[in-house]
């Protein structure tokens, strides 16, 4: 998945790229809870204000995306379940079962942010620098 973004910030070897919510996006405001925009600090040579077309593999997006809405939803099933066999069905034993499993499944994810962040292939790539005026229609295909 290429997306193209601003180039905002610099910090020595280090650019910050602000990216706009693409239009297909609108309606669905899962992504950092609605914000039009997202910033991530990449390493290259560009200037602010140029654009940096960044990348982030198929695979790996989708791999994200599973661990980030599959496990917290495993979890709240699971707790839900054990809930239900510890408190023989009641409600609020369900209830506090899938709150507990939810819980625990955010904090796993939570834990585990920085070891996936850390990797390379879970990291985006810079791919190409556009400078300030060139338009993105001009982006290379992949």
């Amino acid at each position: 998945m290429r997306q193209p973004g601003e180039i905002t910030a610099r910090k020595k070897d280090m650019m910050e790229v602000t990216f706009c919510r693409p239009e297909a996006c609108a309606a669905c405001n899962a992504c950092e809870g609605g914000k039009k925009e997202h910033k991530i600090w990449i390493r290259g040579e560009g200037k602010i204000g140029d654009i940096a077309v960044v990348d982030m593999p198929d695979k790996m997006v989708v791999k994200a995306s599973a661990i980030a809405y599959g496990l917290p939803l495993a979890g709240l099933l699971g707790g839900m379940i054990l809930g239900n066999v510890i408190a023989g069905g009641q409600d609020a034993g369900i209830l506090a079962g899938g709150a507990v499993g939810l819980g625990i499944s955010l904090l796993v994810l939570k834990m585990t942010e920085k070891s996936r962040a850390g990797r390379e292939e879970w990291s985006p790539k810079l791919v190409q620098i556009l400078e300030k005026g060139e338009k993105t229609a001009d982006l290379q295909p992949l």
